[in-house]
């Protein structure tokens, strides 16, 4: 049997990215309206690994660089008290002014708390966005250059198709027939 010449880039789904699902092991058994459900199940399974792989590249990116939010300076507050009488009348009362101090200080914290709080998840947000679109860009550079290589082949394997003597509109014929006309001309 001849040898083919042209250059084969190992090209597996390990380095694609993706995890490979086969099929079912007895085609002839798989009737024409189940392609569709194959078809189907396999694009499902891909982008659950898409999205399993992108979480933990995200996750392993949050590890390594984690989100630090500082504290915000305290406000340093004067307070000015106004000296009260010494008339014991006046102090007399049930003591709810001590009580509301004690309830907006509470407030206060509770507030700062949640806006802390609130900073540090938008900061994380911020970053999980950054990392999956670093992740996403990544994954595309990648399928760029696996369409280019797989062009090189296309080209290759048909330059060897016509130096064997392969009439052009059969070579016509079959880019028709694959849909590589389009695809061979971007």
């Amino acid at each position: 049997m001849e040898r083919s010449h042209l250059y084969m880039p190992k090209l597996n789904y390990a380095q694609m990215g993706h995890v490979y699902v086969p099929y079912p092991a007895n085609p002839v058994q798989s009737k024409p309206e189940q392609i569709e459900e194959m078809v189907s199940e396999q694009l499902h399974h891909l982008k659950m690994h898409y999205a399993d792989e992108e979480q933990r590249y995200v996750d392993q990116m949050l590890f390594e660089n984690p989100v630090v939010v500082e504290r915000r300076a305290p406000l340093l507050t004067v307070k000015v008290e106004i000296p009260s009488s010494p008339s014991p009348d006046v102090n007399s009362g049930s003591g709810s002014g001590s009580g509301s101090s004690t309830d907006s200080k509470d407030a206060q914290r509770q507030r700062a708390e949640s806006c802390r709080k609130s900073r540090y998840n938008n900061k994380i947000k911020k970053a999980k966005l950054r990392f999956r679109h670093k992740f996403v860009s990544g994954q595309l550079k990648k399928s760029s250059e696996m369409l280019d290589t797989m062009r090189d082949v296309i080209a290759q394997a048909e330059r060897q198709l016509i130096e064997r003597g392969l009439p052009p509109s059969a070579l016509q014929q079959m880019r028709r027939t694959f849909g590589l006309g389009l695809a061979m001309q971007q």
